[in-house]
């Protein structure tokens, strides 16, 4: 008789993990002595990214689903300090250290992707196996564009401290923060999608209809300095992804680079991962939010292989 997973993660709690500068906010579901898998969102998203896919996840792992650093119920750094995505690399380290996990799964949507591929590449020793969710790889770099792609952003860094000492932002109603998201997403998401985004997304302030974004503005500065590599550069960190790798794309998503830079990488992670896969389903960039019954199966079935009655 052939091994079946049964799907239908529950909830169980929020919690908090201690940093030296507050906390990182994660939601966790599933049993404690579940397969752990690490879920990391993209940018200006939250922990609540995942919640439509969870339930639809086998039953017998422990996913953990972080708040970055200045996104959702995070702590935010203290002011003046720089927030960029080698912090995010740093914390899921710290992450893995909290729950003392030997070895971890990790999923990661976008900006998490990217960040999930540069720790495997430098801690291969720890992860089992590695999900993306619609990123390929970082962007690459003119190295001769440097100065000036550095001097951009932080001119905004500066710009945005400078806005933050000038006291509270302004208030935004509760349909106008939704309205501001499914624009500010280019058609990635819509209303309902907005609400389950914002449910960590703002924080009310009375008990009229007044809200303030949870997310620090220092992380608004992109690309935090993140894509200052040349492809060579990346193609090493590629080269270091030697775990089983599934690669979930979306066909209606924008593509920023060539698709002929995308196969080369393609074939890396075939020739270095003992399991490469390459898959591709219909929808937008948030795919495993708007319609999570299609990626589910693929990420159940790459977790926990049946095999075939043939």
């Amino acid at each position: 008789m052939e091994p079946t997973v049964e799907r239908g993660l529950i909830f169980k709690e929020e919690i908090r993990i201690p940093t030296v500068w507050g906390y990182l906010a994660a939601k966790v579901w599933g049993p404690d002595d579940g397969v752990p898998v690490l879920a990391l969102h993209g940018w200006q998203d939250n922990a609540g990214t995942f919640d439509t896919l969870a339930p639809l996840l086998p039953s017998n792992i422990r996913l953990v689903c972080l708040d970055f650093c200045g996104h959702g119920l995070s702590s935010h750094y203290p002011p003046g300090m720089f927030l960029n995505y080698y912090d995010h690399v740093y914390h899921v380290k710290l992450v893995i250290d909290y729950f003392k996990w030997k070895k971890v799964n990790i999923l990661g949507h976008s900006m998490g992707a990217i960040t999930a591929i540069f720790f495997v590449s430098m801690y291969s020793e720890l992860v089992d196996k590695l999900i993306s969710l619609d990123a390929v790889k970082q962007l690459s770099s003119s190295a001769e564009y440097l100065p000036a792609r550095m001097k951009g952003v932080l001119t905004n860094f500066q710009e945005i401290v400078e806005r933050l000492q000038q006291g509270p932002l302004s208030s935004v109603s509760y349909e106008d923060a939704r309205e501001r998201v499914v624009k500010n997403y280019g058609g990635s998401i819509d209303e309902k999608d907005a609400d389950v985004l914002l449910k960590r997304g703002l924080r009310k302030l009375s008990d009229e209809d007044e809200y303030e974004f949870t997310r620090d503005l220092r992380s608004t500065v992109r690309p935090y300095l993140f894509n200052d590599f040349t492809t060579e550069q990346l193609k090493a960190v590629a080269r270091a992804i030697v775990c089983p790798f599934l690669l979930i794309k979306a066909k209606n998503t924008s593509t920023f680079e060539p698709k002929e830079l995308y196969r080369e990488f393609y074939d890396i992670y075939r020739d270095a991962s003992e399991d490469f896969r390459y898959v591709e389903v219909e929808g937008r960039h948030h795919v495993h939010l708007s319609h999570p019954e299609l990626v589910a199966p693929i990420i159940s079935n790459f977790l926990f292989p049946v095999k075939s009655k043939l």
